[in-house]
């Protein structure tokens, strides 16, 4: 993976998400050596070709409302950290620049996702 440095970011590859409100989707279009990974289905393909007709990652869609192409904070607050150091950083609750930023994230994401979704599920929506 020459060129490339790498942050610590969850892989998402192969997770799954089942929920009546939220449909996940983790596919990814590419390799980081821009090969070909996964194939979208009819539906990807269509929203993939309206809002990000590029292919850049990461990109996120809710409900035709909001699209974010790219993070949602700058990746060198944590290119210097190692996975296991922030994730521990995350769940002891530590401030820091990296936490507040993935932690703001995190809450404009629920934000969006509770707006989509008509404000549920009510006990991750409540303010």
């Amino acid at each position: 993976m020459q060129g490339f440095d790498l942050i610590p970011t969850w892989d998402l590859h192969n997770a799954t998400y089942n929920s009546p409100l939220i449909e996940f989707s983790n596919k990814e279009g590419q390799d980081h050596d821009k090969q070909p990974l996964d194939t979208f289905d009819a539906e990807e393909q269509q929203i993939m070709n309206q809002f990000n007709p590029q292919g850049k990652w990461p990109f996120m869609y809710i409900n035709g409302e909001y699209t974010q192409i790219g993070p949602g904070y700058s990746p060198k607050l944590i290119d210097d950290k190692s996975f296991d150091d922030l994730y521990n950083e995350l769940m002891s609750g530590q401030k820091t620049d990296a936490t507040d930023a993935i932690n703001a994230e995190a809450a404009n994401i629920t934000k969006l996702i509770c707006s989509a979704a008509g404000g549920q599920p009510e006990a991750a929506c409540k303010q």
